[in-house]
């Protein structure tokens, strides 16, 4: 079944060229399509409605100050199966397996595998891609008005 599902590149990691160019590589390996790629910022308001079912946790604090600290690279996926393929393809938050982004990225740049400032996410159900896509195309279009307006 076609589906379309959103990943992006988190801070720190979506400021290396290389890290983008080989989680590009492995989606585009997999069959899926990019529909859409751009840097965004996320805010504090923006990071709760993305991340809405961790809030309460106690590890949100820092997740929410990582992903707002700097741009991400966020991608609107399509193709089939495109949210379970994304997610094999972008591995465990604890203890990924070799051959997945969330492994293999930080093992290509020498540094620790980390849970909460890992190097990607991916949408885990078409209500979170729906979700999270919508968020992603507000921030774009934010920065579309932005321009326009400096122009």
């Amino acid at each position: 079944m076609k589906e379309t599902t959103y990943c992006a590149v988190k801070p720190w990691f979506a400021n290396k060229e290389e890290v983008i160019s080989e989680v590009k590589r492995r989606i585009l390996s997999a069959g899926l399509e990019i529909e859409e790629e751009e840097y965004v910022k996320y805010g504090k308001e923006q990071a709760r409605k993305h991340y809405a079912a961790h809030v309460s946790k106690d590890f949100y604090p820092h997740l929410e100050e990582y992903i707002t600290s700097d741009k991400v690279y966020g991608m609107i996926i399509t193709g089939e199966n495109a949210i379970t393929k994304v997610r094999e393809l972008v591995g465990a938050t604890k203890n990924p397996e070799a051959g997945t982004i969330r492994h293999d990225i930080p093992t290509m740049l020498n540094i620790p595998i980390r849970v909460t400032e890992n190097v990607v996410h991916a949408s885990d159900s078409q209500e979170a891609a729906e979700s999270e896509i919508a968020i992603f195309k507000d921030l774009v279009k934010a920065i579309k008005a932005e321009v326009c307006d400096k122009e």
